[in-house]
């Protein structure tokens, strides 16, 4: 068995150990949901918590982040973006962790436990049960975070299928900031702007009056608009 080659440089002080972990979130078609996962383990044994874990010495944060959960709950989104770092002293019992958060977004996604963790489930983002160790700040975090980020950002959409309809565009930006819509406004403003574009138009298939009318993000509308921001 060959030995790993002696490091040349060594360090002579005191490191802690680095942890990734995840907030992932899917659309039910009724309520914008986050992913837990019930801890197997102690600390907090029998909590329901964020899915991540420890980093590995050959891996970066994000394949950590991505590895921990798969390995949690068998769920690999659609896109993962960084989020956060949490470094608080007490933060966690074991030892000094620092944790740097990823958010994620997957459609649909049925989870099943795996690994450390006894259970995982999908929760309403305002219907939390209690968290273990900070992960209850970090959900508040979490949620202004995309509050602030999906106004003008293609990651809104990573929520519904390729093909949605404008009352389901409706009720996720209600489930997202908790508030009622008008929905005939809310329309009319996304179809204006013209990050969503009818699949009528561009199968020009003819269908029934009656039958509901299917849209996709336009994503060259989303980077004109992206752009016309940058250089203001």
């Amino acid at each position: 068995m060959e030995e790993k080659a002696e490091k040349k440089y060594q360090y002579d002080y005191w490191r802690p150990a680095v942890a990734a972990d995840n907030v992932v979130y899917r659309f039910d078609g009724k309520s914008l949901q986050v992913l837990l996962v019930k801890r197997g383990n102690e600390p907090y044994k029998g909590m329901w918590a964020l899915p991540g874990g420890f980093m590995q010495e050959d891996e970066t944060l994000m394949e950590a982040a991505l590895r921990e959960l798969k390995e949690e709950t068998g769920i690999v989104p659609r896109y993962t973006e960084e989020l956060c770092s949490c470094s608080s002293v007490n933060r966690d019992p074991r030892d000094r962790v620092i944790s740097v958060v990823y958010y994620s977004f997957v459609h649909g996604g049925e989870a099943q436990a795996g690994d450390d963790a006894s259970e995982a489930n999908w929760f309403d983002i305002y219907e939390l049960p209690n968290l273990a160790f900070d992960h209850a700040e970090v959900m508040k975090k979490a949620v202004e975070a995309l509050r602030t980020t999906i106004k003008l950002s293609p990651y809104f959409f990573y929520l519904l299928d390729d093909e949605f309809t404008l009352p389901e565009l409706g009720r996720l930006w209600s489930s997202v900031y908790n508030c009622k819509i008008d929905r005939r406004n809310f329309q009319k403003h996304w179809i204006a702007l013209g990050l969503v574009t009818n699949i009528l138009e561009l199968t020009q298939i003819p269908k029934s009056p009656r039958a509901p009318k299917y849209y996709r993000f336009n994503e060259d509308a989303y980077l004109k608009i992206k752009k016309k921001h940058l250089f203001k």
